[in-house]
């Protein structure tokens, strides 16, 4: 299982340019929009206070599994050790058993770690997706308010290697969203329902 983590990833720039490429044509006789504008759109979601909320919710979910994980984990080297300084001294029946729960513990926790890892997989897929389709229609309404031609995603994997900083709309992005789906404070009354739910986890193979 991977080590606890609050960024949300996403498959971003295909989706961004599909949803502003039914973006409204300019009016007839109006210039056609030539400004350019980047955004780290994974980090901006992450951003949000929903986004930091839904995260914090897996984090605390998955946190006792990865506790569990460590432990089992610490539990198989405690026994690997003891096969080992006493593999001279132990009878062949007591390095057999040894053996044999050393495998059984490494399996159950192979196991458990995939599980757990697929679980947690999913939870973040599904809240990416939400996150997503309520951070493009802001995104795109900005970006035609603003007369932005092209929106470039430069988050993860972008094949983009500079741009000026003034064109990064992320910050502005993640503070539309917030107005847009507001998150309750802990104590205070939640809001009203509006157009208005992402994470995390214990440790595998997958670093």
């Amino acid at each position: 299982m991977k080590k606890n983590s609050v960024v949300i990833t996403a498959v971003l720039y295909g989706v961004a340019a599909g949803a502003l490429a039914h973006a409204q044509a300019p009016a007839a006789g109006g210039a056609a929009p030539t400004k350019v504008a980047v955004i780290n759109l994974s980090e901006a979601m992450a951003r949000t206070k929903e986004g930091q909320e839904v995260a914090k919710k897996i984090n605390d979910k998955f946190g006792p599994k990865k506790a569990d994980f460590d432990k089992r984990q610490q539990d198989i080297e405690q026994l690997t050790d003891k096969l080992n300084k006493g593999r001279a001294t132990m009878s062949e029946d007591a390095r057999n058993q040894l053996t044999a729960d050393i495998n059984k513990k490494s399996t159950d926790l192979k196991r458990f770690g995939e599980d757990s890892q697929a679980e947690m997989d999913a939870d973040e897929g599904r809240a990416t997706q939400e996150l997503q389709q309520k951070m493009f229609p802001i995104l795109q309404q900005y970006a035609i308010q603003n007369n932005f031609a092209v929106v470039i995603d430069v988050g993860q994997q972008s094949p983009v290697l500079w741009y000026a900083s003034a064109t990064n709309i992320t910050d502005v992005l993640v503070a539309l969203y917030d107005q847009s789906h507001p998150v309750a404070s802990a104590g205070a009354p939640a809001p009203p329902p509006s157009k208005a739910a992402p994470p995390a986890a214990p440790p595998t193979k997958k670093q």
